[in-house]
């Protein structure tokens, strides 16, 4: 399985570097993840603009990244458990993961998801969002290979 974690958002180093390098590390062990960070001018440029202009930039930077069975981060997505994600992991092939910028995604670009899912109700800082959804990736593979870690 191939996993790609996309996020608008520059790269950084800071404290949630080390704990998502230790949870990709884990992931490697039952898949290839692949995190690609895109953050570019016409991102910065719209995003001082209006929220509107914003999510166009972001769409337009990863529409080209949709591949396989494509989920976006959204607060306004469906909540799992750990065992109704795990369940939706099985049997793919490829999974791409979105997470969106300061102003979220265009409709347009929700609708064409195979599903949009919430990790909380409350709005969470980009940083925050990746290594939650790291942990619960490899949570998932966990549950899905019977291993001891989700108990």
């Amino acid at each position: 399985m191939q996993i790609n974690l996309l996020s608008i958002q520059k790269n950084n180093n800071d404290e949630f570097n080390k704990i998502n390098e230790y949870y990709i590390k884990l992931i490697k062990n039952f898949s290839i993840l692949n995190d690609i960070c895109i953050f570019n001018n016409k991102i910065a440029l719209a995003q001082n603009t209006n929220a509107q202009e914003a999510k166009k930039a972001y769409s337009t930077a990863l529409n080209p990244h949709k591949k396989g069975f494509c989920i976006a981060l959204d607060e306004k997505g469906k909540q799992l458990t750990s065992i109704e994600f795990a369940k939706l992991l099985q049997d793919k092939n490829e999974i791409s993961f979105f997470i969106g910028g300061a102003y979220g995604f265009e409709k347009e670009f929700i609708t064409q998801m195979h599903c949009s899912i919430a990790l909380s109700k409350m709005t969470l800082a980009h940083k925050f969002v990746k290594t939650m959804i790291l942990e619960q990736i490899y949570r998932a593979f966990c549950i899905n290979n019977n291993h001891p870690y989700h108990k």
